[in-house]
């Protein structure tokens, strides 16, 4: 499939795109209540469908593209986590990729309250991961902290370590987490490096009142180590990989706490 500019434009009008998710363990409670959802697959006019890479590498590629898809992901992400949590009457909280291209847009906290209105998504179930790809202006510092402090929207710096998200950022930003990148959890337990760094992440973020998600779990003694931690959450294909997000719900309502009543 070509992914010239018309047709992606086209695929974006016609809902062609299936939103996944990926599930997030919380340590020591074995449940899990966050999953960051992706537009992972493009559905094709005979009912089948093919990934969706070559075309978040297009969008990204072009800045007008990037606000029109990402302004669509955004709303139908809500909307899937509205039903989400209707349909497991479970109490999960969503989690969704930023690029910085769309935080320093100056209208970017009325394009959320307003999807947010139109979806009847709740500040308290949404979290954002402020992606390491590119540089907030102040503009986007000043979105992101409002829709923080003044919305209650928990926000979370991306991959850190890696890009732009970096310690620097912890000047400027408010956040209430980290989310360490993948290539971390690679060289667990067998670097002794690795396992070092790790360990002063641990008291740097307990020092600053952070919380820590771990990326790219795929074994059991990666998954103990971080839990030994104390890091509040984890990810990864042995936490459960991308998935539709039918196979989400039944994941969710398997292992999510259940929303309180009365």
């Amino acid at each position: 499939m070509t992914m010239d500019r018309e047709r992606i434009l086209q695929l974006i009008r016609d809902d062609a795109l299936e939103l996944y998710g990926q599930p997030k363990w919380t340590f020591g409670k074995n449940t899990c209540n966050t999953y960051e959802v992706f537009a992972e697959r493009i559905r094709q006019p005979d009912g089948e469908s093919i990934p969706a890479q070559e075309l978040i590498r297009a969008v990204e590629a072009d800045e007008e593209l990037t606000r029109i898809f990402y302004a669509w992901f955004m709303e139908r992400a809500m909307e899937a986590a509205v039903r989400l949590t209707a349909e497991t009457d479970s109490n999960v909280t969503l989690s969704i990729n930023v690029l910085a291209a769309q935080a320093n847009e100056p209208d970017f906290c009325e394009q959320v309250l307003g999807m947010m209105e139109r979806t009847k998504m709740r500040p308290y179930k949404l979290q954002f991961e402020l992606s390491e790809a590119q540089r907030l202006t102040p503009t986007g510092v000043a979105n992101i902290n409002r829709l923080h402090d003044e919305v209650g929207i928990a926000m979370l710096l991306g991959n850190f370590g890696t890009g732009h998200s970096n310690i620097d950022l912890l000047r400027e930003v408010h956040v209430d987490g980290l989310e360490l990148d993948r290539s971390f959890a690679s060289g667990v337990p067998d670097d002794e490096q690795t396992c070092k760094v790790l360990v002063a992440v641990a008291h740097f973020a307990d020092t600053l009142d952070l919380f820590v998600c771990a990326k790219g779990i795929e074994t059991g003694e990666q998954f103990e180590f971080f839990e030994h931690l104390d890091f509040l959450k984890g990810q990864g294909y042995m936490i459960g990989p991308p998935m539709p997000m039918d196979e989400l719900r039944d994941y969710i309502k398997m292992h999510a706490k259940r929303r309180a009543h009365g």
